[in-house]
């Protein structure tokens, strides 16, 4: 067991055992979140499919932090600071690089040459990273390696048991209906002692701008999503948000009480989508 004296905060809330019976999390009880949500989207008409990301559900909730939802995506500094940055850190765990500043060229290096080279298929954020000036590219390096420092510097990855898994986003796709999709996503991936002595999945999500009210809605729904996806042999034990502009956080323990907030949360998402298409809807037609 690790010591707690030894460990950070933020690194104590991902490896140490969990102290919740996370007993009423049974199959029958996933079963029935997943009746539940396909219900939701069941008689709603001319709004699907629905596929519910952190932002979708960040800005349905109310977050002053979230654009408006007819923003469109582009890539910029602070877009791309998440996935350049989690490159980078698996190249720092695998040894490839040495330090957060390097780990950040390195992959901005490699994505740059491989669309220069055609090696392999690559993503949007590649062909734009290609085409930045050298100004472009050097701002967006530097917020990338300041996302990676904060999270390199402040999670110790050697006390983990196992390595963990560095940034994998998860979907889940209603097997009830193909209306319904929700995303789950973290940075740090690992996993814990349960109060029964049987093993869990913990899991650390990076959160942006101030506290906010919401989060224990928005953390629910990670660990909702984790439950669903019978795929996965571990239930979900505890999911932890963490600011690193203030290096506070916060955890979330998976109770059924958890899942049960994490589709209430959905529903409230789906209102809030169903108002503005009605809002939208009645505006053109005052329009027309």
């Amino acid at each position: 067991m690790n010591d707690p004296i030894s460990l950070s905060p933020l690194t104590a809330a991902l490896v140490n055992p969990l102290r919740v019976d996370h007993c009423t999390v049974t199959a029958a009880a996933i079963a029935r979140c997943s009746s539940e949500l396909s219900s939701l989207v069941a008689h709603r008409s001319g709004g699907g499919p629905f596929r519910l990301t952190d932002y979708v559900i960040r800005n349905a909730l109310g977050s002053s932090e979230a654009a408006p939802p007819q923003v469109r995506f582009s890539w910029s500094a602070s877009t791309a600071r998440r996935s350049i940055g989690l490159a980078a850190l698996r190249s720092l765990s695998e040894g490839t690089t040495h330090s957060p500043v390097d780990g950040v060229a390195f992959v901005i290096d490699q994505a740059i040459g491989d669309v220069a080279q055609g090696l392999r298929p690559v993503s949007s954020m590649d062909e734009w990273l290609a085409n930045l000036s050298a100004a472009g590219r050097a701002a967006v390096q530097a917020d990338a390696i300041t996302w990676c420092t904060r999270l390199w510097t402040s999670v110790q990855f050697g006390a983990f048991a196992t390595p963990p898994t560095i940034g994998r986003d998860h979907w889940w796709d209603s097997p009830q209906s193909s209306l319904l999709a929700l995303r789950s996503r973290a940075e740090v991936r690992s996993t814990a002692t349960g109060a029964g002595g049987k093993p869990v999945s913990v899991h650390l999500v990076v959160l942006n701008g101030p506290r906010r009210a919401t989060i224990q809605s928005e953390l629910s729904v990670v660990a909702l999503v984790e439950a669903l996806r019978t795929s996965d042999p571990l239930l979900p034990g505890r999911i932890v948000g963490w600011w690193p502009d203030s290096g506070r956080f916060v955890t979330l323990d998976v109770v059924q009480a958890t899942l049960s907030a994490g589709v209430a949360t959905v529903a409230r998402t789906l209102t809030s989508i169903g108002a503005s298409q009605a809002s939208n809807s009645a505006a053109t037609e005052a329009a027309a």
